[in-house]
């Protein structure tokens, strides 16, 4: 497109993404807060239950330890010196193993056992090892044996029995000097308090994270909510909708960032309304005298009545200055910004209307649009920016063809003003929608710019791209 005119950039026609930065902002605030209480949470269950585990296999082997001890103090050394192979049946060896039944339920041990010093069973609470038999699977603990043996009642370390649960055994001599070994073997059961320990644990810090996620969702909106909207109505005030005052929710560093913004909103709108007013006041001025030269141009026509030449040199003035009073209106129009009356439009009146008033030839202009299309819009403001755009595209297309196409899409209302004209450079695609920039001998860079800002207005966008015929497409989403 070699000659058009330029417009505003409008942050409201191109929207920021504030969602985006908001949900990185939230997770983030949640990844900071949450990850190391949830590790620290987890060491300390883990630290707090191998100190339980710890604390409760030392207590496990003292009382075993003193288990084994009360029951070799009632198994006299006599009675073990005297049982040899084959005595099972003798009143010793029942004596013995009444001695083991009583202990072991006494204490709720798993198994008592009473070998002499090389290991020989003299007596089996589980009658697993006849008299005589050699204690092997006892074997692994000999420094607890020699221990026990030199006087020093001792408990193993802790192992895992064949059913897979925890035990742990204690040894104490019989006799002193030793003629023998009583063993005791700790129950499972004893364990069963670390197994609560444990789901204490679980449970108590699943609740305690399960509070602390509804903690950093609650504060993360404290902190994120309001962040969120100060951006939304940084974007407001970009796009110049400068009448919505900001709300100081907090009264931290984020109520003051709040409060700055809002003075910052305030300045703007004085800005713009003595902005809005000087060319108002400006385009004033210059139409009253222009009005005058219009006058005294017609009677000058009238007085030249039959001079040709001079009639030419008249009909110059008069086109300078019905361009000047056409730059005074797009002033006068662009300084006003009158707010928008939406009603619902019947979208192939709007632009069979439109393309009337560009007064392009017959058949320049193609209209395709469904004729039930509607769109909830302001007539007058629609019709001047979709006449702005439509007469950009009769400048570079004159013979066109030139097409108004409109239709609903998932997204909204597309409304679309095409040529078939050379299109817009690669170097100036960003900047036609600059103010006033404009690539005309004769042209206020205002067309564009307004008509983007209308669009912007109606919470839509005005976008470029190539169209099917070869040039611009200007594509108004509403």
């Amino acid at each position: 497109m070699k000659a058009f005119e330029a417009g505003s950039t409008n942050a409201r026609a191109r929207p920021l993404n504030i969602r985006g930065p908001h949900k990185r902002l939230s997770r983030r605030l949640a990844f900071i807060t949450l990850m190391p209480v949830t590790l620290g949470i987890f060491l300390l269950a883990f630290f707090a239950e191998r100190r339980a585990h710890s604390l409760l296999e030392s207590e496990l082997g003292r009382r075993l330890a003193l288990s084994a001890v009360s029951i070799a103090s009632q198994i006299l050394p006599e009675q073990v010196n005297t049982l040899l192979d084959g005595d099972e049946h003798s009143r010793t060896f029942a004596n013995v193993r009444h001695r083991l039944l009583e202990g072991r339920n006494r204490f709720g041990l798993r198994r008592v056992l009473v070998v002499a010093p090389d290991l020989a069973a003299l007596g089996d609470s589980l009658g697993r090892l006849t008299l005589g038999a050699k204690a092997h699977e006892i074997t692994p603990d000999e420094p607890e044996i020699r221990a026990a043996l030199a006087g020093a009642p001792t408990a193993s370390v802790l192992f895992t029995g064949r059913d897979q649960l925890p035990y742990k055994r204690a040894y104490a001599a019989v006799g002193d000097p030793a003629v023998g070994l009583v063993m005791v073997e700790g129950n499972a059961t004893y364990y069963e308090p670390l197994v609560h320990f444990r789901r204490w644990l679980f449970v108590w810090g699943a609740f305690l994270l399960l509070f602390l996620v509804l903690a950093v969702v609650v504060i993360g909106q404290r902190i994120v909510g309001p962040i969120g909207r100060l951006a939304l109505a940084a974007d407001r005030i970009g796009g110049g909708e400068l009448s919505a005052p900001i709300e100081i929710e907090t009264k931290d560093e984020i109520g003051v960032l709040a409060e700055r913004f809002e003075q910052m909103r305030q300045a703007l709108a004085v800005r713009d309304e003595r902005m809005q007013m000087m060319l108002a006041g400006i385009a004033h001025e210059v139409r009253n005298p222009l009005g005058g030269l219009q006058l005294y141009v017609g009677l000058l026509r009238e007085g030249l009545e039959g001079q040709n030449e001079r009639l030419t040199e008249v009909a110059s003035l008069e086109r300078e200055l019905t361009y000047l009073n056409a730059v005074v209106n797009e002033f006068l129009d662009y300084a006003r910004r009158p707010v928008l009356a939406l009603e619902d439009l019947q979208v192939r009146d709007l632009l069979l209307d439109v393309a009337a008033a560009a007064g392009a030839a017959q058949g320049v202009v193609n209209i395709d649009v469904d004729p039930n299309l509607q769109v909830k819009a302001d007539a007058g403001q629609l019709r001047r920016a979709l006449l702005n755009l439509l007469r950009n595209a009769l400048q570079v297309a004159p013979q066109g063809p030139v097409v108004l196409a409109a239709s609903q899409a998932p997204h909204g209302t597309i409304i679309e003003v095409r040529d078939a004209g050379p299109g817009v450079p690669a170097q100036l695609q960003e900047k036609i929608f600059a103010p006033f920039f404009t690539t005309r001998q004769k042209g206020t860079g205002l067309g564009l710019a307004f008509a983007r800002e209308i669009v912007a207005e109606h919470k839509g966008s005005l976008t470029l791209h190539t169209a099917p015929e070869g040039g611009a497409c200007f594509r108004i989403t509403l």
